[in-house]
């Protein structure tokens, strides 16, 4: 009988591995019900290999929510910038918005679903990842720039944010609502209060 070799994943691989696993148990049982144990073995490890990468269950949470935000901003900022004024980014942002949706729902479910009991340091890091998404998103505001001050920029900025995760919490619940719809819909009601900043 051939006895079975195990080959060692590359650090990234198994670094990438972990973040999938991880990401999949946070959501499935939230962040006070997922423990490095589960983890280790769900991903086929022992828990020094998880401890030695991420430190502890805060950093492993950690770094699945910058991989999750990273994938998320290049879906808002690659499609926004596709547009050539503030009304083609704004339309851009909304479809690139829900285009993660669709596309990453594992992801937008951690980012969404899965930090409510997160405390400490972990929930203070959280929140300003959260504000660095809103942070971009007033950037390509930069049109209303000497129209309205920085904060009605950054205030809009966090209202587009919180209609946006809203709309598609309802949507993931509605799977006959096609993608246009929805991209409309928060398009229409969102440039109709921007234009008339703009005038």
């Amino acid at each position: 009988m051939l006895k079975k070799v195990q080959t060692r994943m590359k650090p990234e691989d198994r670094e990438r591995q972990l973040l999938e696993v991880a990401q999949r148990m946070f959501v499935e049982n939230g962040y006070q019900g997922t423990a490095m144990e589960n983890i280790a073995k769900a991903a086929g490890v022992t828990r020094p290999v998880v401890y030695k990468l991420f430190g502890n269950k805060d950093g492993v949470y950690l770094a699945c929510l910058k991989k999750a935000r990273e994938v998320l901003n290049i879906y808002i900022i690659e499609n926004a910038l596709k547009g050539e004024d503030l009304q083609g980014r704004l339309r851009g942002g909304i479809e690139g918005y829900f285009a993660f949706v669709e596309c990453e729902q594992a992801a937008f479910r951690f980012l969404y679903d899965s930090g409510a009991a997160v405390a400490g340091p972990a929930s203070d890091a959280a929140s300003q990842l959260r504000f660095d998404t809103v942070n971009r998103i007033a950037l390509l505001l930069g049109d209303l720039k000497g129209i309205v001050s920085e904060e009605e920029i950054v205030a809009t900025a966090h209202a587009l944010s919180g209609a946006g995760e809203q709309l598609a919490k309802w949507w993931l619940t509605q799977p006959q609502v096609p993608k246009a719809m929805v991209v409309n819909t928060m398009f229409n009601l969102l440039w109709a209060g921007l234009a008339k900043l703009k005038h």
